[in-house]
């Protein structure tokens, strides 16, 4: 209930967010310049908005909630939202321009007639057009909308349309209110109710230029200008309204240490749904494991901090499994190609997993456990109930203890000694996880130049900050990845970890080269597992690969990385 509250106050504050502001001039004079009809121009403020809500709403629905139209060039919604607004702006200031072309091309005069008469009876297809060539623009442009795209959409379609309609209805509320007090000041004063006068033609040169900065992206740099500059943003206000518990942040469940079951509630365990296929298994079912102690460990085979905790996983799996303990892994895919069953199958050869593994690709199990994290474990007692759960690494000692006690209530005589293991967390001074694609991408130093989904080259950024990425030649950054398209093209990190992960994929042909603070990184000077002796590590399969490993901490080190064209990278994860 609050997120949908939430998804309301979101879509009202959108109204007046940095990457709206150039475009309200679009929807108030829209709606307040005059017309021959009075009776259409008092619908024309509801039209408007109603129109612009729905995009939203069918936008999401076909380019966020579905593969209807994945294949669809991102771009090509760019120039046609932009584009759209331009034409209006055009017929706007020269409204005989379609009888002149039309005249020169030789189009016969009934077909002239026949287009007044249309337009006579159809004085509200401007309106709708700025409505909905809008929507796509409006809808990017509150993290609450990202928070529902990242965590609810792909777990229930049904209750993510539901906050997205919520999120529309909040914007188009605001709006509409803008709109009719916009009006009622411009009724008031001659100069803008002449339908001919000055005041047509300043705001249809105004949607020309709205237009042309929607197509060639000024309005997302008007957007990352007020974010750097300004001291106080109406999208910080929106982040207020992020509820804690939503954030994709891996958090411990624990509150707690010393007790043996966190669930004060024990519950019944959520069956597994939908499961795709299954590895290392026929398939499994929470009803056929009754009696057994059973570990679901919902995990993803590119995430490090999973790939930290399934040494432990496979320890309990043969320390346990003749004792009653029964361990499920739930995949659950946080990257397109984490989906594909061969990719999921070498991971798990390549982890040595013994146990089975669900592909949960539809999100369907993770959804019935009212899941939020990679790595997130649920022990449930032989009775089928969840007894106890921990979120992200740690705390293995104490689950552990959990796991000897369930199994000794359903009548094992467990003896086993308990390896005390070192629990330290992240102190918070580590490089965060950084995604390498605009929809989720932070700290990118060539923010200035970057346009998304189109290759650029990209100029060599000299000055990182502290957990500062950027690139070097020629790139396509897109929504979830970033594709080298040049052979010179370079990755640059100023960082702070004993370990550097980096999620990538390509043809496994050529290799890419490291350096430390200029040193070369092999695998006998702190290259990682995947860091050959001459420094080569070829990127091949879509998976985490292993680049640096210290002896000690590195702070605010250096990276660079030489990329053959062809590789796409994922996402940067850190370990100490």
């Amino acid at each position: 209930m609050f997120l949908l509250l939430a998804s309301f106050l979101a879509g009202m504050l959108t109204s007046l967010a940095p990457c709206i502001l150039p475009l309200l001039p679009v929807i108030v004079g829209s709606a307040v310049l005059p017309g021959n009809n009075k009776k259409q121009d008092r619908k024309k403020p509801y039209v408007i908005v109603a129109s612009l809500a729905v995009s939203v709403i069918v936008f999401t629905l076909l380019l966020k909630a579905s593969t209807i139209l994945i294949g669809v060039d991102p771009k090509v919604w760019i120039y046609l939202s932009g584009g759209i607004v331009v034409l209006l702006g055009v017929s706007m200031l020269l409204p005989n321009l379609w009888v002149q072309v039309s005249a020169k091309l030789g189009f016969e005069k009934s077909s002239n007639k026949l287009l007044a008469d249309a337009n006579k009876h159809s004085g509200f297809t401007g309106q709708i057009l700025t409505g909905a060539a809008l929507g796509p623009v409006f809808s990017a442009c509150s993290p609450i909308y990202a928070l529902v795209l990242a965590t609810v959409l792909p777990v229930n379609l049904l209750l993510g349309m539901v906050y997205i309609v919520s999120y529309a209805a909040g914007l188009a509320f605001a709006l509409l209110l803008i709109a009719l007090l916009g009006r009622r000041i411009t009724t008031k004063l001659g100069w803008a109710v002449n339908p001919n006068g000055w005041f047509r033609r300043v705001l249809a040169i105004i949607l020309i230029l709205v237009g042309l900065a929607v197509m060639f992206g000024y309005d997302k740099k008007f957007q990352t200008w007020t974010l750097e500059h300004l001291p106080f943003t109406i999208n910080q206000i929106e982040e207020k309204l992020v509820p804690k518990d939503a954030s994709t942040t891996q958090k411990d469940s624990v509150t707690n240490p010393g007790a043996k079951f966190n669930v004060e509630n024990p519950y019944p365990a959520p069956e597994l749904s939908s499961i795709q296929s299954w590895i290392n298994s026929d398939g499994e079912t929470i009803a056929k494991l009754k009696g057994k102690v059973v570990l679901i460990d919902f995990w993803t085979y590119s995430c490090i901090n999973c790939i930290r905790t399934q040494p432990y996983l496979n320890t309990w799996h043969d320390k346990y499994k003749d004792q009653g303990l029964v361990i499920i892994g739930v995949h659950a895919p946080e990257f397109a190609f984490e989906k594909v069953p061969e990719n999921v199958r070498k991971a798990v050869v390549d982890a040595k997993i013994g146990y089975p593994v669900g592909l949960d690709n539809e999100f369907a199990t993770w959804k019935a456990y009212n899941n939020q994290y990679w790595p997130a474990k649920y022990l449930v007692d032989k009775d089928g109930n969840v007894r106890f759960t921990h979120f992200g690494e740690g705390k293995y000692d104490e689950t552990e203890a959990v796991i000897q006690a369930l199994l000794k209530e359903a009548g094992s005589n467990v003896n086993t000694p308990i390896q005390a293991t070192n629990d330290s967390q992240n102190s918070g001074n580590l490089t965060p996880e950084t995604y390498l694609g605009y929809e989720r991408g932070e700290r990118f130093a060539n923010s200035n130049t970057f346009k998304q989904d189109e290759t650029v080259n990209y100029p060599r950024t000299t000055n990182l900050a502290s957990n500062q990425w950027s690139l070097s030649g020629n790139w396509r950054v897109g929504k979830l990845d970033t594709l080298s398209t040049g052979s010179s093209s370079s990755l640059q990190l100023r960082y702070t970890a004993k370990e550097v992960y980096l999620v990538m994929s390509g043809d496994g042909k050529s290799p890419a080269r490291m350096t430390l603070n200029g040193q070369p990184l092999t695998s006998n000077s702190g290259g990682g597992s995947d860091v050959g002796v001459n420094g080569n590590l070829f990127p091949k399969e879509a998976r985490l690969y292993r680049l640096v490993k210290s002896q000690s901490l590195t702070r605010d080190g250096l990276l660079e990385i030489q990329l053959p064209e062809g590789t796409t990278i994922n996402a940067f994860t850190f370990g100490e």
